[in-house]
Protein backbone atom coordinates (compact mmCIF):
# COMPACT_ATOMS: atom_id res chain seq x y z
CA UNK A 1 0.00 0.00 0.00
CA UNK A 2 1.45 3.35 -1.03
CA UNK A 3 0.78 6.71 0.64
CA UNK A 4 -1.33 9.19 -1.33
CA UNK A 5 -2.38 12.78 -0.74
CA UNK A 6 -5.68 13.88 -2.26
CA UNK A 7 -6.98 17.22 -3.44
CA UNK A 8 -10.74 17.89 -3.38
CA UNK A 9 -12.56 20.15 -5.84
CA UNK A 10 -16.35 20.19 -6.11
CA UNK A 11 -19.22 21.95 -7.85
CA UNK A 12 -20.42 24.48 -5.28
CA UNK A 13 -23.70 24.80 -7.16
CA UNK A 14 -24.76 21.24 -6.27
CA UNK A 15 -26.43 20.92 -2.86
CA UNK A 16 -25.64 17.20 -2.79
CA UNK A 17 -21.99 18.14 -2.23
CA UNK A 18 -22.88 19.10 1.35
CA UNK A 19 -24.29 15.60 1.88
CA UNK A 20 -21.49 13.63 0.22
CA UNK A 21 -18.29 15.33 1.34
CA UNK A 22 -18.53 15.49 5.18
CA UNK A 23 -18.84 11.70 5.69
CA UNK A 24 -16.16 11.18 3.04
CA UNK A 25 -13.82 13.53 4.90
CA UNK A 26 -14.54 11.62 8.13
CA UNK A 27 -13.63 8.35 6.41
CA UNK A 28 -10.41 9.81 4.98
CA UNK A 29 -9.37 11.00 8.43
CA UNK A 30 -10.15 7.67 10.07
CA UNK A 31 -8.17 5.94 7.30
CA UNK A 32 -5.26 8.38 7.83
CA UNK A 33 -5.37 9.50 4.19
CA UNK A 34 -4.19 13.14 3.97
CA UNK A 35 -6.17 15.57 1.83
CA UNK A 36 -6.63 19.26 1.10
CA UNK A 37 -9.85 20.99 0.07
CA UNK A 38 -10.70 23.83 -2.28
CA UNK A 39 -11.53 26.83 -0.09
CA UNK A 40 -14.58 27.81 -2.17
CA UNK A 41 -16.43 24.95 -0.45
CA UNK A 42 -16.51 26.80 2.87
CA UNK A 43 -19.91 28.29 1.98
CA UNK A 44 -21.37 24.78 1.77
CA UNK A 45 -19.61 22.79 4.48
CA UNK A 46 -17.54 23.34 7.60
CA UNK A 47 -13.84 23.29 6.70
CA UNK A 48 -12.55 24.35 10.10
CA UNK A 49 -10.76 21.04 10.67
CA UNK A 50 -9.58 20.65 7.05
CA UNK A 51 -6.61 22.08 5.21
CA UNK A 52 -8.15 24.46 2.67
CA UNK A 53 -6.44 26.35 -0.15
CA UNK A 54 -7.60 28.28 -3.20
CA UNK A 55 -8.85 26.16 -6.15
CA UNK A 56 -5.79 27.20 -8.16
CA UNK A 57 -3.47 25.87 -5.42
CA UNK A 58 -5.13 22.48 -4.85
CA UNK A 59 -2.83 20.60 -7.21
CA UNK A 60 0.32 22.10 -5.71
CA UNK A 61 1.07 19.35 -3.20
CA UNK A 62 -1.17 16.36 -3.95
CA UNK A 63 -0.87 13.08 -5.86
CA UNK A 64 -4.44 13.02 -7.22
CA UNK A 65 -7.32 15.48 -7.53
CA UNK A 66 -10.91 14.36 -7.00
CA UNK A 67 -13.47 16.38 -8.98
CA UNK A 68 -16.98 16.10 -7.49
CA UNK A 69 -19.76 17.08 -9.91
CA UNK A 70 -20.35 16.22 -13.55
CA UNK A 71 -18.46 16.62 -16.79
CA UNK A 72 -18.68 20.42 -16.53
CA UNK A 73 -16.98 20.34 -13.14
CA UNK A 74 -14.37 17.94 -14.52
CA UNK A 75 -13.59 20.32 -17.39
CA UNK A 76 -13.21 23.26 -15.00
CA UNK A 77 -10.94 21.12 -12.84
CA UNK A 78 -8.88 20.15 -15.88
CA UNK A 79 -8.29 23.81 -16.71
CA UNK A 80 -6.99 24.38 -13.17
CA UNK A 81 -4.93 21.20 -12.98
CA UNK A 82 -3.52 20.71 -16.49
CA UNK A 83 -0.41 22.91 -15.97
CA UNK A 84 0.65 20.70 -13.04
CA UNK A 85 -0.39 17.43 -14.76
CA UNK A 86 -1.74 15.91 -11.55
CA UNK A 87 -4.09 13.02 -12.43
CA UNK A 88 -7.83 13.67 -11.97
CA UNK A 89 -10.60 11.34 -10.82
CA UNK A 90 -14.12 12.42 -11.78
CA UNK A 91 -16.83 11.69 -9.17
CA UNK A 92 -20.26 11.82 -10.80
CA UNK A 93 -22.90 13.69 -8.79
CA UNK A 94 -25.19 14.13 -11.78
CA UNK A 95 -27.24 11.93 -14.08
CA UNK A 96 -24.82 11.78 -17.01
CA UNK A 97 -21.06 11.87 -17.34
CA UNK A 98 -18.37 10.59 -19.68
CA UNK A 99 -15.47 12.13 -17.78
CA UNK A 100 -16.89 11.90 -14.25
CA UNK A 101 -17.15 8.11 -14.26
CA UNK A 102 -16.98 7.12 -10.58
CA UNK A 103 -20.25 6.92 -8.67
CA UNK A 104 -20.52 8.09 -5.07
CA UNK A 105 -21.26 4.53 -3.99
CA UNK A 106 -17.91 3.43 -5.47
CA UNK A 107 -15.85 6.22 -3.96
CA UNK A 108 -14.26 4.41 -1.01
CA UNK A 109 -13.45 1.35 -3.13
CA UNK A 110 -11.74 3.56 -5.71
CA UNK A 111 -9.63 5.30 -3.09
CA UNK A 112 -8.60 1.84 -1.88
CA UNK A 113 -7.66 1.00 -5.47
CA UNK A 114 -5.40 4.06 -5.47
CA UNK A 115 -3.71 2.92 -2.28
CA UNK A 116 -3.01 -0.51 -3.76
CA UNK A 117 -1.97 0.81 -7.18
CA UNK A 118 -4.93 -0.75 -8.99
CA UNK A 119 -5.41 1.91 -11.64
CA UNK A 120 -4.09 3.32 -14.91
CA UNK A 121 -3.34 6.89 -15.91
CA UNK A 122 -4.49 7.96 -19.35
CA UNK A 123 -3.14 11.12 -20.97
CA UNK A 124 -5.61 13.16 -23.02
CA UNK A 125 -4.30 15.85 -25.33
CA UNK A 126 -5.80 19.33 -25.25
CA UNK A 127 -6.32 22.02 -27.88
CA UNK A 128 -4.95 25.55 -27.94
CA UNK A 129 -6.65 28.45 -29.68
CA UNK A 130 -4.64 31.58 -30.39
CA UNK A 131 -5.75 34.95 -31.77
CA UNK A 132 -4.27 38.43 -32.02
CA UNK A 133 -6.66 41.29 -31.28
CA UNK A 134 -5.41 44.88 -31.45
CA UNK A 135 -1.79 43.67 -31.28
CA UNK A 136 -2.54 41.64 -28.13
CA UNK A 137 -2.09 37.87 -28.21
CA UNK A 138 -4.68 35.61 -26.57
CA UNK A 139 -4.27 31.88 -25.95
CA UNK A 140 -6.93 29.50 -24.69
CA UNK A 141 -6.80 25.77 -23.90
CA UNK A 142 -9.55 23.14 -24.04
CA UNK A 143 -9.89 19.45 -23.21
CA UNK A 144 -13.18 18.91 -25.07
CA UNK A 145 -13.59 21.50 -27.78
CA UNK A 146 -13.12 25.01 -29.09
CA UNK A 147 -16.19 26.58 -30.68
CA UNK A 148 -16.51 29.63 -32.92
CA UNK A 149 -20.10 30.72 -32.56
CA UNK A 150 -22.43 33.40 -33.97
CA UNK A 151 -23.43 34.30 -30.40
CA UNK A 152 -26.92 35.85 -30.15
CA UNK A 153 -26.86 37.10 -33.76
CA UNK A 154 -29.77 35.44 -35.65
CA UNK A 155 -27.99 34.96 -39.00
CA UNK A 156 -25.32 32.58 -40.21
CA UNK A 157 -21.65 33.47 -40.00
CA UNK A 158 -18.98 32.66 -42.61
CA UNK A 159 -16.03 30.58 -41.46
CA UNK A 160 -13.14 30.42 -43.94
CA UNK A 161 -11.15 27.37 -42.91
CA UNK A 162 -7.64 26.21 -43.82
CA UNK A 163 -5.57 23.26 -42.62
CA UNK A 164 -1.78 23.61 -42.46
CA UNK A 165 -2.11 26.66 -44.67
CA UNK A 166 -4.16 24.92 -47.38
CA UNK A 167 -7.65 26.26 -48.01
CA UNK A 168 -10.35 23.74 -47.02
CA UNK A 169 -13.80 25.33 -47.26
CA UNK A 170 -16.05 28.23 -46.36
CA UNK A 171 -18.66 27.04 -43.87
CA UNK A 172 -21.81 29.16 -43.77
CA UNK A 173 -23.23 28.01 -40.45
CA UNK A 174 -24.16 28.94 -36.90
CA UNK A 175 -20.60 28.10 -35.95
CA UNK A 176 -17.80 25.56 -36.08
CA UNK A 177 -16.60 23.05 -33.47
CA UNK A 178 -13.02 21.80 -33.33
CA UNK A 179 -13.01 18.86 -30.94
CA UNK A 180 -10.55 16.42 -29.40
CA UNK A 181 -11.42 12.70 -29.22
CA UNK A 182 -12.24 13.32 -25.55
CA UNK A 183 -14.82 15.88 -26.66
CA UNK A 184 -16.25 13.69 -29.41
CA UNK A 185 -19.06 12.57 -27.08
CA UNK A 186 -19.99 16.18 -26.26
CA UNK A 187 -21.15 19.10 -28.40
CA UNK A 188 -19.54 17.61 -31.51
CA UNK A 189 -21.69 14.49 -31.20
CA UNK A 190 -24.87 16.56 -30.93
CA UNK A 191 -24.24 18.12 -34.37
CA UNK A 192 -23.51 14.78 -36.04
CA UNK A 193 -19.80 14.37 -35.38
CA UNK A 194 -18.33 10.86 -34.95
CA UNK A 195 -17.58 9.19 -31.64
CA UNK A 196 -13.81 8.74 -31.49
CA UNK A 197 -11.68 6.61 -29.20
CA UNK A 198 -9.77 8.82 -26.75
CA UNK A 199 -6.42 7.36 -27.84
CA UNK A 200 -6.88 8.40 -31.49
CA UNK A 201 -4.54 11.22 -32.51
CA UNK A 202 -7.11 13.36 -34.31
CA UNK A 203 -9.21 16.50 -34.31
CA UNK A 204 -12.84 16.66 -35.42
CA UNK A 205 -14.09 19.69 -37.34
CA UNK A 206 -17.90 19.91 -37.17
CA UNK A 207 -20.09 22.71 -38.60
CA UNK A 208 -23.08 23.77 -36.50
CA UNK A 209 -26.31 23.90 -38.55
CA UNK A 210 -24.54 24.44 -41.88
CA UNK A 211 -26.44 26.04 -44.77
CA UNK A 212 -25.18 23.42 -47.24
CA UNK A 213 -26.01 19.73 -46.82
CA UNK A 214 -22.57 18.85 -48.23
CA UNK A 215 -20.83 20.47 -45.24
CA UNK A 216 -20.08 17.44 -43.06
CA UNK A 217 -17.85 16.76 -40.04
CA UNK A 218 -14.23 16.06 -40.92
CA UNK A 219 -11.61 14.12 -38.95
CA UNK A 220 -8.02 15.34 -39.40
CA UNK A 221 -4.69 14.42 -37.86
CA UNK A 222 -4.01 15.78 -34.40
CA UNK A 223 -0.74 17.15 -35.76
CA UNK A 224 -2.53 19.62 -38.04
CA UNK A 225 -3.03 23.34 -37.52
CA UNK A 226 -6.51 24.68 -38.27
CA UNK A 227 -6.94 28.34 -39.18
CA UNK A 228 -10.40 29.92 -39.24
CA UNK A 229 -11.27 33.46 -40.30
CA UNK A 230 -14.80 34.31 -39.18
CA UNK A 231 -17.04 36.94 -40.73
CA UNK A 232 -20.29 38.10 -39.14
CA UNK A 233 -22.78 40.80 -40.14
CA UNK A 234 -23.12 41.57 -36.44
CA UNK A 235 -19.50 42.74 -36.39
CA UNK A 236 -18.25 40.11 -33.94
CA UNK A 237 -18.35 36.42 -33.06
CA UNK A 238 -17.69 34.33 -29.96
CA UNK A 239 -14.93 31.92 -28.93
CA UNK A 240 -16.04 29.22 -26.49
CA UNK A 241 -13.64 26.78 -24.82
CA UNK A 242 -15.11 23.75 -23.05
CA UNK A 243 -18.49 25.46 -22.75
CA UNK A 244 -17.16 28.77 -21.40
CA UNK A 245 -17.26 31.97 -23.45
CA UNK A 246 -13.77 33.48 -23.36
CA UNK A 247 -13.67 36.21 -26.02
CA UNK A 248 -15.80 38.08 -28.56
CA UNK A 249 -13.45 39.20 -31.34
CA UNK A 250 -14.33 41.48 -34.22
CA UNK A 251 -15.56 40.06 -37.50
CA UNK A 252 -12.75 38.98 -39.81
CA UNK A 253 -10.28 37.97 -37.10
CA UNK A 254 -8.38 34.70 -37.57
CA UNK A 255 -8.26 31.97 -34.92
CA UNK A 256 -5.52 29.32 -35.02
CA UNK A 257 -6.26 25.97 -33.35
CA UNK A 258 -3.72 23.21 -32.76
CA UNK A 259 -2.62 20.64 -30.22
CA UNK A 260 -1.78 22.26 -26.88
CA UNK A 261 1.45 21.66 -25.01
CA UNK A 262 -0.78 20.86 -22.02
CA UNK A 263 -2.37 17.49 -21.32
CA UNK A 264 -5.02 16.28 -18.92
CA UNK A 265 -4.26 13.08 -17.01
CA UNK A 266 -7.23 10.86 -16.12
CA UNK A 267 -7.26 8.03 -13.61
CA UNK A 268 -8.92 4.95 -15.10
CA UNK A 269 -9.86 1.81 -13.22
CA UNK A 270 -9.60 -1.71 -14.63
CA UNK A 271 -13.30 -2.50 -14.96
CA UNK A 272 -14.01 0.69 -16.92
CA UNK A 273 -13.39 0.68 -20.66
CA UNK A 274 -14.36 3.18 -23.34
CA UNK A 275 -16.77 0.66 -24.84
CA UNK A 276 -18.48 -0.20 -21.57
CA UNK A 277 -18.84 3.52 -20.93
CA UNK A 278 -20.53 4.00 -24.31
CA UNK A 279 -22.89 1.08 -23.70
CA UNK A 280 -23.83 2.53 -20.33
CA UNK A 281 -24.22 6.19 -21.31
CA UNK A 282 -25.86 5.62 -24.70
CA UNK A 283 -28.04 2.74 -23.44
CA UNK A 284 -26.84 0.37 -26.14
CA UNK A 285 -28.09 -3.20 -25.93
CA UNK A 286 -25.61 -6.03 -25.52
CA UNK A 287 -25.37 -9.83 -25.42
CA UNK A 288 -26.19 -9.83 -21.71
CA UNK A 289 -29.68 -8.49 -22.45
CA UNK A 290 -30.16 -11.09 -25.18
CA UNK A 291 -29.23 -13.85 -22.76
CA UNK A 292 -31.92 -12.55 -20.43
CA UNK A 293 -34.48 -13.46 -23.05
CA UNK A 294 -35.08 -10.18 -24.88
CA UNK A 295 -36.42 -10.76 -28.35
CA UNK A 296 -34.99 -9.23 -31.50
CA UNK A 297 -37.99 -6.94 -31.54
CA UNK A 298 -37.19 -5.77 -27.99
CA UNK A 299 -33.60 -5.06 -29.01
CA UNK A 300 -34.83 -2.70 -31.72
CA UNK A 301 -36.69 -0.50 -29.23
Amino acid sequence: MKPVRLGIIANTGKSVVAEVLPPFFTWLKSSEIPFIVSSDLMNLIDLSDCEAVSPEAVAGSVDFVLSFGGDGTFLRTAHLIAPSQVPIIGINLGAFGYLAEVGVDQLRDRITDLLYNRFLIQDRFMLEASINVNSKAYNFHALNDIVLDKCEFPRLIRLETSIDGEYLNIFNADGLIVSTPTGSTGYSLSVGGPITEPEVDAMIISPINPHMLANRPLVVSGKRTVEISTFSEAGSFQIITDGQSVLKPASGEKVTIKRSSRITRLVKFGDYTFYSLLRNKLHWRDQLNQKKGLSAKDNDL
